[in-house]
This record gives C-alpha cells, sequence and structure tokens, in this order.
C-alpha cells in the first residue's frame, strides 16, 4: 500500500507520455472504482473479521496492477512507427519495471530468500562491509538474519581456507554487482537491481527483435508483455538467481554480433556490446562457457572479415577460462568446483534422460514453462510456424542456446534445484519468446482466439496464485506440485496423476502433452472467419469447462495407482520418506513411513468387483517385536502380511479378491505398543488391477 501512490502515478506518466495511445476512459473509471473498492477492503478487512481479507486484497490489486499494466502495453504500439526500432522508448523499459518493484515488497515478505539466494546475499553482505569473500566472520555473526530471519550455515562443498577461511562455492560476479546496492539499502537494494536487470532484459529483447522482425511491431510488442509478465520473468524478477543477468548478456551479445552483417564495423561500442559478455558469462557461472563459446563461433559466421578482433575475443575467453579452471582448482581441489566430468558425459546418457528432461522443461507440471504458465503452451505451434517464417531466428538461438540445454536437459537437476520453474532454460526464453511473432499474427483467427483467451485466462489465474503464495512456485523434486497437493487435501480426489511430471514418470507424463500439442495444434488450425463473434467468452468458458471436466475425470476414473504420500491419501501418522529437503531427492524412492498403530486411507475408485494389488514396500525395523501389514476395504480385512527381513524394498503381490463398491482401501500397521523407537513400514505405491 506504501507503494500504491508511486504505482498509479508512474503508470500515469507512462499513459499520458507524448506519442503514447491515452487508455479508454471507461476502462480508467472501472479500474479507479476497484482500486477503491480494494483500498476501503484494505483498511476495513481487518476490523470486520473477514476471513483471508489480506490474500483477498492482494489478489484484487495484483489483478488490477496486471490488467491497468497490459492496457498500457496496449497503448505503446504508436511508439514503434510501423517498426521496431535499434532504441525502443523508455517505457518499454519502465512499465515491466513497475510491475516488479510493485510486487517486490510482499513477495519478499511472504517468501524470504531461498535456496542459493541467501548466499548469493550473504557474499554480497560481506564484500559490501568487510571488502573481501571471507564468510567465516558472517556466520558466526548471523548476518544473514538481515534477510532471512536465521543464521546460515556453509553449503557443502564450500571451500575452507589455510586460516580457517570459509568461502562460498558460488562465483563472485553477481554478489559484486549486487554489493553497491547491498551497502545502501541491505537486501532490498539488491533485489531492485535484479528487477533492474529483469526489465532491461525486456528492453534489450525488443531491440533484439528489429533484426528478426523489423515489419512486425505489433506482434513483437505481444511478445514483449508475454516475456516481462506471463512468464517465469515475473518470478525471476525480485529474486538473487544468476540466470535473468545470463540471459540479459545472452541478448545483448546476440544483437551485437547480428549488426556484424550489416556494417562490419569495429567501433569501442561493438568491442564492448560483444567482448564483455562473452566474458561476463562464465564469471557468472562456469557452466554459461557453454553459451559464450557458441555466441563466440556464430560471430565467426555473421561476421565476415576482418577476423583478427574475433580471434582476440577467442584468446581473452580462453585466458579467462584457464584462469577461472585454475582458481577452481587451486581453492576447490576440482576444476569445476562441486561437479565433475562425468556429468557431461552426453553419450553415456540414456536417451530416456533426454526426453524427460527436454520435454520436463516444458511441460512438467511443476518446474516446465508452460505447466505454470499455460499461455507458453502456444510455443508448440509457434515453433512449427517460426520453422517456416522465422528461419534466421531459429538458427541463431539453436547454435546458441542447443548445447547449453542439451547438456541440461540430460542432467537430473534439470528442474532447477529449489528455485521457481524453468530456472535452467530461462535463458532461451527471450528468444523463444520473439519465435511466437508468427503465430501471433494470426491471433484473429477464431481457432487461434479461442485458444489465446482460454490460456490466458488460466494463465492469469495461476499469475496472481503465483504473487499471493509465492512459495507455492517453489515445489519438491518429488513429482508433485504444491498447489495440487492442496486440491488433493481439500477434494480428496487424486489430482495428480492427471498432471505431467518428468520427476515421478507415469501416464499422464506422455498422454498429457500429446494431448495438449495436437489440441494447441487443432484449435489453432480451425477454419478462419473474419469475426470470430464471441471467440473470448468461449475462450473463457473453454478453460472453466476444462478445469471442470480434469476434476470430474479424475474423480470417476478408476485408480490404477496409489502414491501413498500424496495427500489425496488419508495418514493417520508417519511421515513422508525421505526428508523433503534432501539433496537430489530424485534419486530415493519416495513414499510414506507407516509406524505401529497408523494407517492410510485411500478413496479409490474402483474398476471392477475383483482386485489384485502389488505394493512396494521396505521394512524399517528398530525393535525385536512383531509387525504386519494388513490390507482392508473399510473395516474388512483382506489380507495380512508379515515382513522378514528388514532394510531391503519388496514387491509384495496381494489377491486377486472381492472389493465391495464404496469401500476406501487401508493399509494399517499393527504390533504390539511399545516405546519409541518404533518399528514401520517404508510404502511407496501400490499399483491396482481392477477385474
Amino acid at each position: 500500500l506504501l507503494l500504491l501512490p508511486w504505482v498509479v502515478a508512474t503508470l500515469a506518466e507512462i499513459g499520458a507520455a507524448p506519442g503514447v495511445r491515452r487508455p479508454a476512459p471507461t476502462g480508467s473509471a472501472c479500474e479507479a472504482t476497484a482500486l477503491a473498492t480494494l483500498l476501503a477492503l484494505a483498511l476495513l478487512g481487518d476490523r470486520l473479521g473477514l476471513v483471508f481479507w489480506e490474500e483477498v486484497v492482494a489478489a484484487g490489486l495484483f489483478t488490477l496492477l496486471l490488467v491497468a499494466a497490459s492496457r498500457r502495453a496496449v497503448g505503446l504500439l504508436p511508439l514503434l512507427e510501423g517498426r521496431l526500432p535499434r532504441r525502443p522508448a523508455w517505457q518499454f523499459f519502465a512499465l515491466p519495471l513497475v510491475v516488479y518493484l510493485a510486487i517486490l515488497p510482499w513477495a519478499t515478505e511472504r517468501r524470504p530468500p531461498d535456496g542459493d539466494e541467501p548466499y548469493y546475499l550473504l557474499v554480497a553482505h560481506s564484500l559490501a562491509y568487510d571488502f573481501d569473500a571471507d564468510l567465516a566472520d558472517n556466520y558466526a555473526a548471523g548476518d544473514s538474519r538481515a534477510f532471512v530471519g536465521r543464521a546460515l550455515e556453509p553449503q557443502p562443498g564450500d571451500p575452507v581456507g589455510p586460516e580457517s577461511e570459509i568461502y562460498s562455492r558460488h562465483n563472485l560476479m553477481l554478489p559484486l554487482l549486487l554489493a553497491p546496492a547491498y551497502r545502501l539499502a541491505g537486501a532490498r537494494g539488491a533485489e531492485v537491481v535484479m528487477a533492474l536487470f529483469a526489465a532491461a532484459l525486456c528492453w534489450w529483447t525488443l531491440r533484439l527483435g528489429r533484426h528478426y522482425l523489423r515489419e512486425r511491431p505489433r506482434e513483437a510488442v505481444a511478445a514483449w508483455w508475454l516475456l516481462a509478465v506471463f512468464s517465469p520473468l515475473l518470478l525471476y524478477s525480485h529474486q538473487v538467481w544468476v540466470e535473468v543477468p545470463a540471459a540479459l548478456a545472452c541478448v545483448v551479445s546476440l544483437d551485437h554480433l547480428r549488426e556484424l552483417r550489416y556494417d562490419r564495423q569495429w567501433t569501442p561500442r561493438r568491442w564492448l556490446g560483444m567482448g564483455l559478455p562473452l566474458v561476463f558469462l562464465p564469471l557468472l557461472k562456469i557452466r554459461f562457457l557453454m553459451l559464450a563459446v557458441p555466441l563466440l563461433a556464430l560471430a565467426w559466421w555473421h561476421g565476415g572479415r576482418p577476423r583478427k578482433p574475433l580471434i582476440a575475443m577467442g584468446l581473452v575467453l580462453a585466458a579467462v577460462t584457464a584462469g577461472i579452471l585454475a582458481h577452481n582448482t587451486l581453492v576447490y581441489g576440482n576444476a569445476l568446483k562441486i561437479h565433475s566430468t562425468a556429468e557431461f558425459s552426453l553419450l553415456s546418457t540414456p536417451l530416456s534422460a533426454y526426453a524427460e528432461g527436454g520435454f520436463g522443461l516444458l511441460f512438467d507440471a511443476a518446474f516446465g514453462l508452460a505447466g505454470s504458465f499455460p499461455i507458453w503452451l502456444l510455443a508448440v505451434p509457434g515453433l512449427l510456424l517460426a520453422a517456416r517464417r522465422l528461419r534466421p531466428l531459429l538458427f541463431d538461438s539453436l547454435v546458441v542456446a542447443a548445447p547449453y540445454l542439451v547438456v541440461v536437459a540430460s542432467r537430473r537437476e534439470w528442474y532447477g534445484g529449489w528455485s521457481p520453474p524453468f530456472r535452467y532454460a530461462l535463458v532461451g526464453l527471450p528468444v523463444l519468446a520473439l519465435a511466437l511473432t508468427p503465430l501471433l499474427a494470426e491471433r484473429h483467427r477464431r481457432g487461434a482466439r479461442l485458444l489465446v483467451v482460454a490460456l490466458g485466462a488460466l494463465t492469469l489465474a495461476l499469475t496472481v496464485v503465483w504473487l499471493i503464495e509465492p512459495g507455492w512456485t517453489y515445489n519438491f523434486a518429488d513429482g508433485r506440485t504444491l498447489l495440487i497437493d492442496r486440491l488433493e487435501a481439500m477434494t480428496g480426489i487424486d489430482v495428480g496423476r492427471l498432471a505431467p511430471s518428468m520427476v515421478r514418470v507415469r501416464p499422464a507424463t506422455w498422454a498429457v502433452p500429446l494431448a495438449l500439442s495436437v489440441a494447441a495444434l487443432a484449435l489453432w488450425n480451425l477454419p478462419s472467419r473474419r469475426r470470430p463473434v464471441g471467440a473470448g467468452f468461449a475462450g473463457v468458458a473453454l478453460a472453466l469447462l476444462s478445469l471442470a471436466a480434469a476434476l470430474a475425470f479424475a474423480a470417476t476414473w478408476p485408480t490404477r495407482r496409489i502414491e501413498v504420500e500424496d495427500p489425496w491419501v488419508q495418514k493417520s501418522g508417519g511421515h513422508v520418506h525421505p526428508d523433503p529437503w534432501v539433496i537430489e531427492r530424485p534419486r530415493h524412492r519416495g513414499g510414506w513411513v507407516l509406524r505401529e498403530g497408523e494407517t492410510a486411507t485411500a478413496r479409490v475408485v474402483p474398476g471392477g468387483s475383483e482386485l489384485r494389488l502389488a505394493l512396494e514396500l521396505e521394512w524399517v525395523r528398530n525393535t525385536p517385536s512383531p509387525l504386519a501389514l494388513e490390507l482392508r476395504a473399510g473395516e474388512r480385512l483382506l489380507a495380512r502380511w508379515e515382513p522378514t527381513e528388514p532394510r531391503r524394498w519388496e514387491r509384495l503381490e496381494l489377491g486377486p479378491f472381492p472389493f465391495p463398491a464404496g469401500s476406501p482401501l487401508v493399509f494399517a500397521v499393527v504390533g504390539p505398543p511399545g516405546a519409541p523407537p518404533l518399528n514401520g513400514l517404508i510404502l511407496d505405491r501400490a499399483e491396482l488391477a481392477w477385474k
């Protein structure tokens, strides 16, 4: 609320700038009325005792912000004067920045820095106040309490100096950029710098577009706004990760190397525009060397003669890389820090790993681009169309990003670790947005408008959810999402089985992406109609009907698999296995530990009158007392099994036996009462076969 006057004044200034099309008065009046209503609710909600009034006000304000900013974005079109300029107007930088700064206070209050973010901030704190990178005194003093409310401990793999110095395993480049702002305004100052990086990325992406689609400014602005607000960039805009600065460096370098095709002039600006990003990328993170080298190769392809400047840049990049590797070897005893060369052995990686990682970057419900922002499902027909109409863009983006994305997709941590979705592939998001422009040029067709409105409505709703509860974007690598967990806990329906997950492979992993891709292509290619009357309302109806149909299908389709740890399975006790915070969780089996006297109840949907069941489980034996697993249909005992060998995964096959319709399936661990530690069983999954 403190930022609200500034947000309103800045949006008004952008909308009233010379050359900008003024928003319609009716819409502005509706915005003012909605804002007044929300302010009244904000001031009176606590006194009236309304439930969740803060979340309701935040949802209203964020929705109003997105709608108002989108209306101003449409009004910026006249500034382009029919073609994309070399230097877009300042409004194309300022408008995303207003949105980013407006959400920053609420988002950081609801979700303090997490994952690697606090460690980048702690290094920035040390550089700003101690003028060194030794964190031993900062850990001892608990300096991290200033921005996370707890005392951090060193991360695994952090190097230790000869006199007990403790250094971060993370590179210093990003903390160096943040240190001045951190000294001035603490962690909030560093987060504002990250918002500036994100806004600059949006502005420079629009500038880059002039090389590929100069005569399509309207579609380029639509792609620019999708990138700025309705993509994971919105989530990363205030968070301290290296991917946004890396994406900015790639776009800047790509823009300058494309200019080599026109003038072949090696001015100081060209030297800086190309050379600095190439050196900056590996200094930011060593894995970004896989972006810097292809950028240099692409410059060689486009640059022609003279070659000496590019040779000089290559030598500088090689020297910087050699220095980084030598430094890592001396400090860490490993040139790649905590990684090994075996992780980059592409030929020994099975094709299934590439498929899961590659499809997961787009479709995974927890970590994929379209899984979090459904509007990006347009990438399926968009890339097919761009292959015919934007070949130069696809060629450049494939040369630059393909080596990096291939390595990312082949590694288990493609999902990005403890971060919001699409982290590792964020560097390719700007060119993916530009690749949608030929598709957006056809958005007025009947099927296109229907698809855009349906996906847009879902995206707007999810975006507001992510803004209200930013913690829900930090999913565990367990094959579920925090949002789906809450839906399952509320409804008791196995909603997760319809969500594609490449962490927990299941039928929906491949069937849902295929079905969505076919549906998107079919809708987009519906016969054209000059005036698609009612397509907007039909798109919203399609979105709502799709959600209702998915819930109805999940509630009525016969249960074939039970993942016992899922929230729709009611437990009387126990705990998840392994711990949610365990490193590289996908390497471990997921399950739920039931101890003596505890039960797990699943309200299954029968697919027949007879059931055969296969259960994967492990016996955790802490005392000599006996233990048994009982399988029940409600109160009726179906089977009883006693384990014989502890600490070994077993596959238990039971049945067939009659299963009465309407009865819940109960897994009960029974044994004599005793003192802790109790014995227990880890129940992983149950496969159900009906007849």
